[in-house]
């Protein structure tokens, strides 16, 4: 009971060995059980000095709980950043993009040690301690993320400097750590010394840049944050693939690759699940809702399907591996952008069908009567209805002006009246839209003067013409999803290459360059907006990733067993029989 005891509450050391356990046993364990980490890191040393053999890491196959707790405060990071920051002009896009590589390298840094190096201690509770706060900080910070305007924002982007200055200064801590337990093997030190370095150099610009941001900034001087990010990834996976010793081979890099694809899929879900709320609020359950609803959640599980699918169990040359990890950025990317832009298609059907309704009874009250007194009682039904299911402010889409006008005119064809109900139908349709956040950016939208009357034609257009942007990044996201995926493939390939694998490259480019094709609909106006309007977007993306997941599926049973890709079709050959 005693040795019970002992190991489920076993003492956790101060700093821990990321050697495996064979080198610990080769000539030290007996010898050095009673010693501190390190006086046990320089027993190893001179142990290895003079076998001459490099030690090895312990590896891991599997991520611990910690890393995937640091993985919800990634996602909760995204969460949060998706749900204020709306992508409504090309500034918004750019900041999202920017702010999601911040957290995406951030993120990949933390992994890229956890994955070799990563051992439980007091030391690594402490440091991933810190790289929570930092995380946490950085959900902070995006509330208000706005490079754009440098001049307004300057507090934000110190803020941001100094998080990821702590996030490098943490990580130099953790790779000295390791370096206490290999002094002396040059080949592990080089590459470590790179990777120090690397941190170093980015922690010194960080600070240097750190002062150039106040009141009177200007230009793209946090373009900077985003070459340091880059610089150090490669930096980090060019001296691992030139050392061995300290590559990501008999690692878990793969498995955080997909655990971070299956976040942001989850994340895809939340927001779908979070529009589809505002279907349900209005109880508009048409075939149209519910065939944008069943389209949005099969775009989902065919990126599952197609990303899991090909993937293989065990990497292939450590350099392709590197390679393979980095293309994760963009696919990471486009695949945020496209559950994005499934999301606020929902909400688009579902406001479009209510405006169709809206103009159907407008043209329908207008060809009932003459009157303007009953046209008027008929459009106030109407309003009152409408604003209150969408929870309009009833002062700021205040529709009794134009009521008293039409009611006055007395002449239901005078232009008076005519432009007195078109008021009132627009005033409802921007109300519709701002129920379901479909509204033009902060930006772009400008205050009336005072004394004047805020005109609804204006604020529609502005409204639509956010959906011209969401309609291009999400065409263009889907098939840049698609074609990165037939990059991961080719990366990820071992072997030989079959038909199988030529077919499963092919097939994910083309129709990927089909759909990333369509966004060429916006040049022509008439066919945008035809389309736009249509129910056929989420089906299109829909339609497009299930004809790839169908190749890839008859060419698992087509193909014969021994041409499979890497033996995956031959094993679900032989469970079949």
């Amino acid at each position: 009971m005693e040795a019970q005891a002992k190991r489920r509450y076993r003492a956790l050391p101060l700093i821990a060995s990321p050697l495996d356990q064979g080198d610990h046993d080769h000539g030290i364990h007996d010898h050095t059980s009673d010693q501190s980490p390190l006086e046990k890191s320089h027993a190893h040393v001179s142990v290895h000095e003079h076998d001459k053999r490099t030690p090895a890491f312990r590896e891991r196959e599997e991520a611990s709980s910690i890393e995937l707790f640091y993985d919800l405060f990634f996602v909760a990071n995204l969460t949060s950043f998706t749900t204020i920051h709306a992508i409504d002009d090309k500034e918004t896009i750019s900041s999202y993009i920017g702010f999601f590589a911040i957290l995406w390298f951030t993120w990949l840094q933390v992994v890229m040690f956890d994955v070799r190096f990563g051992v439980d201690s007091v030391f690594e509770r402490v440091a991933k301690l810190i790289h929570f706060a930092v995380m946490v900080t950085f959900a902070i910070i995006g509330t208000v993320f706005d490079p754009s305007s440098p001049q307004e924002t300057y507090a934000t982007m110190r803020q941001l400097s100094l998080c990821l200055i702590v996030s490098r200064l943490v990580l130099i801590c953790q790779y000295g750590s390791v370096m206490l337990w290999v002094k002396g093997h040059r080949k592990i030190t080089t590459p470590l010394s790179i990777h120090i370095a690397a941190f170093v150099t980015g922690a010194i610009l960080c600070l240097g840049f750190f002062f150039t941001f106040n009141a009177r900034s200007s230009g793209r001087a946090y373009i900077v944050w985003y070459i340091i990010i880059v610089v150090e990834a490669l930096a980090v996976f060019l001296s691992s693939s030139q050392w061995k010793s300290v590559s990501f081979q008999h690692t878990n890099l793969s498995e955080r690759g997909g655990l971070l694809t299956l976040i942001i899929l989850g994340e895809g879900i939340i927001v779908l699940t979070k529009s589809m709320s505002y279907v349900v609020k209005g109880e508009n359950f048409s075939a149209g809702i519910i065939a944008q609803i069943i389209s949005a959640v099969l775009i989902i599980y065919f990126v599952y399907m197609l990303y899991f699918d090909s993937r293989t169990p065990h990497p292939p040359s450590p350099t392709k591996h590197h390679f393979w990890a980095l293309a994760h950025f963009p696919f990471h990317t486009a695949l945020v952008l496209l559950m994005e832009g499934t999301s606020r298609f929902i909400t688009w059907r579902n406001a479009m069908e209510i405006v169709d309704y809206l103009y159907t009874g407008y043209d329908s009250i207008w060809e009932s009567t003459n009157s303007t007194s009953k046209l008027a009682d008929a459009f106030y039904n109407v309003s009152s209805n409408l604003l209150k299911d969408v929870e309009a402010d009833p002062v700021k889409y205040n529709v009794t002006g134009f009521l008293d006008t039409l009611r006055n005119s007395g002449d239901a064809s005078s232009d008076v009246a005519v432009d007195a109900a078109y008021q009132i139908l627009i005033t409802l349709v921007n109300a519709t839209l701002k129920y379901f956040k479909i509204q033009a950016a902060q930006k772009t939208t400008k205050a009336p003067i005072v004394g004047q009357a805020k005109d609804p034609y204006k604020d529609l257009s502005n409204a639509l013409s956010v959906y011209d942007l969401v309609f291009l990044y999400f065409f263009i996201a889907a098939g840049l999803t698609l074609i990165l995926m037939a990059v991961l493939m080719v990366l990820n390939k071992k072997g030989r290459w079959v038909k199988g694998d030529v077919i499963g490259v092919a097939v994910r480019v083309t129709v990927g360059a089909g759909l990333a094709l369509v966004a060429l609909v916006k040049t022509d106006m008439t066919s945008e907006e035809q389309f736009l309007y249509s129910p056929w977007m989420l089906p299109t993306v829909m339609l497009g990733l299930g004809l790839v997941v169908l190749v890839d599926g008859v060419s698992g049973w087509v193909l014969p067993a021994e041409k499979s890709m890497d033996g995956r079709h031959e094993e679900h050959h032989e469970t079949a029989v």
